[in-house]
């Protein structure tokens, strides 16, 4: 059996090329893009133009493009705080400097309507990979100057937000209260009145990748944010079906904040 001598298991790059992402430094720009499901990526880069699709392995699609002269990279992360800690990770060391996770949640406040936006400010503390990179209890702000931006781009373009925080988890449906069964009685899951218990701590809603996004990218020196588009709201049980308005509308949303904090 052979063995590569360029390549070392504790930081597992082979020619400065990445373990994970489709793509080589030139194709990282300082700002990121961070949507969840690699589908969204070409929709995302729709929005941009100067498009030029990167690649793909496995949960990660990229592309880049051009936004009011601004360049922007799209990365998808996956879905949880694992593959998003090897995507910020990766993209880190190829140049990024900024994060701004764009994707979807499950709004816990009856009074945020489907297709609205959530700025989040701070992530509260839950899954296994953000107390690697931040043990503390504290929730986990997002960098203020991001928040600020976003929320002046929302402004800009008169699109519905509201700021608050997310309660990130690494399970989809026990973890978020969901049913695992059809049917099943609500009041036998083991996580029954967990939406009563978040909204008393201050949460409007719930994701799978801010807190790891927040906890790798702060330890690695980026800036981050998130602004997810309300795809359910588990308070009214409802659910958005024709998503493709809020999507386009999340990608110009992000993409001029971006535009804001690189015009400072």
């Amino acid at each position: 059996m052979t063995h590569s001598v360029s390549r070392s298991a504790a930081f597992p790059w082979l020619d400065g090329q990445p373990t994970h992402l489709p793509c080589e430094s030139g194709d990282v720009m300082p700002s990121v893009l961070l949507p969840g499901d690699p589908d969204r990526v070409s929709k995302a880069a729709a929005v941009l133009d100067q498009v030029k699709e990167i690649g793909r392995r496995r949960e990660f699609q990229m592309a880049r493009g051009m936004w009011n002269d601004v360049p922007i990279t799209v990365c998808s992360t996956g879905i949880g705080g694992p593959s998003t800690e090897i995507a910020v990770v990766e993209l880190a060391n190829l140049g990024m400097k900024r994060a701004i996770r764009v994707g979807g949640m499950g709004a816990i406040d009856p009074s945020m309507p489907l297709g609205s936006f959530l700025i989040v400010d701070t992530a509260l503390r839950n899954t296994g990979t953000a107390r690697v990179y931040d043990p503390s209890c504290e929730p986990i702000p997002a960098s203020p100057e991001v928040v600020e931006a976003l929320e002046r781009a929302a402004t800009i373009l008169k699109l519905p937000f509201r700021k608050g925080s997310i309660h990130t988890t690494d399970s989809y449906y026990w973890g978020q209260e969901r049913l695992a069964r059809p049917g099943a009685d609500p009041e036998t899951l083991p996580t029954a009145g967990l939406m009563r218990r978040l909204t008393e701590a201050g949460a409007v809603g719930m994701d799978m990748e801010c807190e790891a996004l927040f906890a790798v990218g702060r330890a690695l020196g980026s800036q981050v944010g998130a602004v997810l588009a309300v795809h359910g709201n588990r308070a009214t049980d409802q659910w958005l079906e024709d998503y493709e308005e809020t999507q386009h509308n999340l990608i110009r949303l992000a993409a001029t904040a971006v535009s804001l904090l690189d015009a400072k």
